[in-house]
């Protein structure tokens, strides 16, 4: 016999009336597919179409309502046959769908907290001894029966087992620049029979803003935890179970809506030799609580203007195994968009020098404008300006403030890395042999992002030498840096000085 194909899960669907913009109400049916997610639309009368960005509102035969924001629709349709009435459609692309008991205002501060999932929370968050199995429960089965046998007789036998959850929820709070930051467990569990009983865990995310926020907003807050969390994690997070609170009140109860993005951050890397493992993640929320604290507030202290270039740091986590140009380019172009408090200060040049420099562009000034003026206009204005090469000397001494003996000539290392990053940029190896470099692509690529995460890290307050003094493996792209690290640069040297 042949194998049965498994049945595929359905896809969420809605049917009711949607209410479009200028407040005409139509049947329509939403299916909620990922990118795919669409909203159909079918009337009698004459439909006009959804202006892009408008918001949908609708309301499921099923109860729920629905709200469906920042749409898009190429346009309406209609099919007619003789002898019969038109029939009008359209089809409409939401980027976000809010579910609920009410419906979603989003322009307006209505979101008083977001709750999300990533991939790797139970990693990260390591609390392993909130839940256990007592093998040997035989001194306290009596007491954990009391209740039960005040109902009716409940023998205990020979080998009794109780489940537990400490009962404390709450991992982590932490006061951020973006409102209050909170982690906690989510246990599930049925109270069980003779099948059995069981009890499921998930670890919820959640972001207090100081006042309500719109849910743009609200979800921009979430995706710079995600970041950090990504970060954290040594692999980009995918994002899940995404719910928010609301300012709306039923039945003296602040209503919640389950919000599902049509694009939703997915895991980049599924392999399981880079799934992280809580001995090589560099921080420890559960032992080492306020140095996690102090990190975390910090980090998103600076996010405002680092976002740019942690966002090219997070590209290129997402790329995880695959290496290649552009993304050694990607990785040095990191340190050219960091804020200016995060690279060395601007010098002033000597004073015949800035003679010089303000003669020649005045030279040059006097040519028509063409990209080689314009390019040597630029040059003469960024003298005194921290190159590359500096930024990223700059970023690498503070992984040596810390992490010196374990890395040695970091400095020799990154340093190559910018030269085969110019090489891939303007075709000028400058003194190295590229052709005899090119196989370390991927090693220089790992040593750019490491110095980028790491220092970012450090600078936030990571205890980078405590981290360093543990086992490590491969769960984390820190580790897996430092394992091929020293055969890496012995051959690195060797190809370089030969």
């Amino acid at each position: 016999m042949g194998k049965q194909r498994s049945k595929k899960t359905q896809s969420p669907r809605f049917l009711g009336t949607y209410t479009l913009p200028g407040g005409k109400s139509v049947v329509g049916e939403l299916r909620l597919q990922g990118s795919r997610t669409l909203l159909k639309l079918h009337s009698d009368e004459f439909l006009v179409g959804v202006e892009t960005d408008a918001c949908v509102t609708g309301a499921a035969y099923t109860g729920e309502y629905l709200t469906l924001i920042e749409c898009y629709s190429p346009g309406t349709g209609h099919t007619g046959f003789k002898d019969k009435p038109t029939r009008y459609h359209a089809e409409v692309f939401p980027h976000y769908v809010a579910i609920g008991r009410c419906h979603l205002k989003p322009g307006e501060p209505c979101v008083k907290a977001i709750h999300f999932t990533t991939t790797d929370l139970t990693t990260l968050f390591y609390d392993f001894d909130a839940f256990s199995l007592l093998i040997d429960a035989r001194p306290i089965i009596d007491v954990v029966l009391q209740e039960r046998r005040k109902l009716r007789p409940v023998e205990a036998g020979e080998r009794p087992l109780v489940s537990y959850f400490t009962g404390k929820d709450c991992i982590a709070e932490v006061p951020t620049a973006i409102g209050k930051v909170s982690v906690h467990h989510r246990p599930s569990f049925g109270l069980g029979g003779p099948s059995g009983v069981s009890m499921k865990n998930r670890i919820v995310v959640s972001i207090e803003p100081d006042q309500p926020v719109t849910l743009r907003d609200a979800v921009q807050r979430m995706y710079d935890i995600a970041c950090f969390l990504s970060m954290a994690g040594g692999r980009a997070q995918g994002i899940d179970h995404i719910h928010v609170t609301t300012t709306e009140i039923i039945d003296n109860v602040p209503e919640s809506l389950t919000i599902y993005p049509s694009y939703r951050w997915k895991v980049s890397d599924k392999s399981k030799q880079h799934k992280p493992h809580p001995g090589d993640v560099p921080l420890d929320p559960i032992h080492y609580r306020a140095e996690f604290d102090a990190v975390l507030a910090d980090w998103i202290g600076r996010h405002s203007g680092w976002r740019v270039a942690r966002g090219r740091y997070l590209e290129c986590l997402r790329k995880a195994n695959k290496y290649g140009p552009e993304r050694l380019v990607a990785a040095a172009n990191m340190f050219d968009i960091l804020p200016k408090a995060a690279v060395p200060l601007a010098v002033e040049l000597p004073d015949d020098l800035a003679i010089t420099r303000d003669a020649c562009a005045e030279m040059f000034r006097k040519h028509p404008p063409g990209i080689d003026r314009n390019s040597a206009l630029s040059a003469l204005n960024r003298l005194g300006a921290p190159s590359l090469p500096k930024k990223v000397a700059h970023r690498a001494s503070i992984v040596e403030s810390k992490l010196r003996e374990r890395f040695p000539d970091l400095q020799f290392v990154a340093s190559i890395a910018v030269k085969c990053r110019n090489f891939f940029v303007h075709g000028s190896s400058s003194d190295i042999d590229f052709p005899r470099v090119e196989p370390f692509v991927p090693f220089l690529t790992n040593a750019l992002e490491f110095i980028f995460a790491a220092s970012d890290f450090i600078d936030a307050g990571w205890d980078a030498e405590r981290w360093i003094s543990g086992g490590y493996g491969w769960g984390h792209s820190f580790t897996r840096f430092r394992s091929e690290y020293d055969l890496a640069l012995a051959e690195l040297r060797r190809v370089t000085t030969t």
